[in-house]
């Protein structure tokens, strides 16, 4: 679609540069109308187009087969092969056939290529340049496409790593404190209707993922005999504020799958602030003497690659393991 628009709109502009180049910059419906008809301007135009996308092809072939060289020079061959067809056209074939001449029936043909490389060059050179716009256009869609497919895989990670987890969790409850279960699975239920219902689309209230990290804190704390230490508070929240729902879950599971919570002197820090339009979310747990494999897995990988798709060069992502505490710095610029 969008080559035969250009080339509509080429041909419409040539005819009227035509007309007032004939017409002392003169245009008339009358003098458009007998130049769009002329058997000269259908056999001109025509030859145009086939001429550039062969242009095109042949210059495309070189490109690919890194022999740039030649793909340039093919550029002024293919103008010269333009002007000298429309001259065996107009001036070997139309004009003594059926007594129609462009030009005068002895121009030299050296006359004859000096008036019309310059217009054979600015066809080849729209046509190029309409090509190049094209191959951005296609390139970006595709890169959009390839981008929200992976999103869409990436996220669909999220749920069966946050379930594991949790039906984990919810065993050893059973076992241990059968009385908090039902209620441990009544908070399940609503993270799992957020997660299905409401998180499908591309951005959601700020509010509603937060509302979300209390109900998956309330169900960590259910599995530990000891009561966890957390200091979770949020400041400058408003209904304005949306950020790619799930995005903060892989951090707060982290901090409970390999932090010790139960340390009265090293409580879980879970602080979210909102200044500005930018998110700043700050985590800090002391690394569990239990859990001596590598921080992070599946979860903390999928976040960042999210991240680099979601907010390419809006955030920044700062993560220190060194000493006894594991802390995680992010900011978010939400863009309201």
């Amino acid at each position: 679609m969008s080559h035969t628009a250009f080339w509509a709109a080429f041909v419409l502009l040539g005819i009227i540069l035509n007309v007032a180049w004939h017409n002392n910059n003169q245009v008339t419906w009358p003098t458009f109308y007998k130049d769009l008809k002329d058997p000269f301007t259908a056999v001109g135009y025509g030859r145009t187009i086939l001429v550039c996308y062969i242009s095109l092809y042949i210059f495309g072939k070189l490109i690919s087969e890194k022999k740039y060289i030649a793909a340039a020079a093919s550029i002024f061959l293919m103008i010269a092969a333009d002007v000298l067809l429309r001259y065996l056209i107009e001036q070997k074939f139309i004009g003594p056939c059926f007594g129609k001449w462009q030009y005068p029936e002895k121009i030299l043909p050296g006359q004859y290529f000096s008036e019309n490389v310059l217009f054979s060059a600015f066809g080849i050179f729209f046509c190029f340049t309409l090509k190049i716009f094209d191959d951005l256009y296609h390139q970006e869609q595709v890169e959009k496409e390839k981008n929200a497919m992976e999103l869409k895989f990436l996220k669909s990670q999220i749920n069966p790593h946050f379930l594991f987890n949790t039906f984990n969790n919810l065993y050893g409850l059973s076992l241990s404190e059968p009385e908090k279960t039902p209620d441990a699975i009544m908070k399940l239920s609503e993270m799992m209707r957020y997660v299905l219902h409401e998180s499908n689309t591309e951005k959601v209230p700020l509010k509603k993922e937060i509302a979300y990290l209390s109900h998956l804190i309330s169900i960590q704390k259910l599995r530990y005999e000891r009561p966890p230490h957390i200091r979770f508070d949020t400041q400058g929240i408003t209904n304005d504020h949306f950020i790619a729902p799930l995005l903060l879950i892989s951090f707060v599971e982290n901090a409970f799958k390999h932090g010790e919570v139960t340390d009265l002197t090293a409580p879980l820090v879970i602080h979210i602030l909102v200044e500005d339009h930018t998110l700043l979310f700050y985590t800090k747990n002391k690394i569990s003497d239990k859990n001596k494999d590598s921080m992070g897995g599946i979860g903390l990988q999928n976040v960042k690659r999210r991240l680099n798709l979601l907010y390419p060069g809006r955030h920044t992502l700062n993560i220190t393991d060194e000493g006894p505490d594991f802390e995680v710095l992010l900011t978010i610029k939400l863009n309201g």
